[in-house]
């Protein structure tokens, strides 16, 4: 099991990449830190560390080289931050970034980029290189295309749940957790629940 770190002030992101890596079957956030003064001591029971780049005013190689040395100790990493040149994002990898991501990736985005990490390949977004093999990631893997919501929907609903017990625990009406299961089922091609509990079960995204 790989063991992930994720180190950012901005809650909702962090919470839906925590979602995203979790969902993964080989994958575990053990760790979630806000300052990188916290980082030291965490460093060696981490295997990836997912930077929110943005959140820091100090520049991400600044930050590195005071925080992350020495090297033997440092996880791979992955980092989110802002629309940037191509030429920039790759000097990033050249000083040992593992991947760089933009804040506003799609979750299917931030899938691919952990899953190629892990098998040891550097890893741009696709937004600064695009590569036309990506794209078969959303159509082989239909539940990264899923909202932030809907992905919090997606596990009540397979559980059962009712419209209002879903709509009382993420703060929202009855009408838009119906929208929201039916855009789950249009994205994902599904046509009934049992279809439904089936894919989460094979996909992993459930544990029973």
């Amino acid at each position: 099991m790989y063991r992930i770190g994720i180190l950012g002030h901005t809650t909702a992101l962090k919470d839906r990449v925590a979602f995203l890596v979790n969902q993964q079957a080989n994958c575990t956030v053990t760790t979630q830190l806000t300052e990188w003064t916290e980082l030291r001591p965490a460093l060696a029971t981490l295997d990836v560390l997912l930077v929110l780049t943005s959140d820091y005013p100090e520049d991400l190689p600044t930050l590195a080289h005071t925080y992350l040395a020495p090297p033997t100790a440092t996880p791979k990493i992955i980092a989110f931050g802002p629309l940037c040149s191509k030429h920039l994002a790759e000097n990033f990898l050249h000083q040992g970034l593992a991947a760089y991501l933009l804040t506003d990736s799609p979750n299917h985005e931030i899938v691919w980029a952990l899953r190629s990490v892990l098998a040891d390949q550097a890893y741009l977004d696709a937004q600064l290189d695009p590569c036309p093999t990506r794209k078969q990631l959303v159509t082989n893997n239909r539940y990264t295309c899923l909202s932030k919501r809907e992905i919090e929907v997606f596990p009540l609903m397979v559980l059962g749940y009712a419209n209002k017990e879903i709509a009382a625990k993420l703060f929202i009406s009855p009408k838009t957790v119906e929208a929201h299961k039916a855009s789950i089922m249009h994205k994902l091609k599904m046509h009934s629940r049992p279809e439904l509990v089936r894919y989460a079960l094979q996909n992993n995204l459930i544990t029973t």
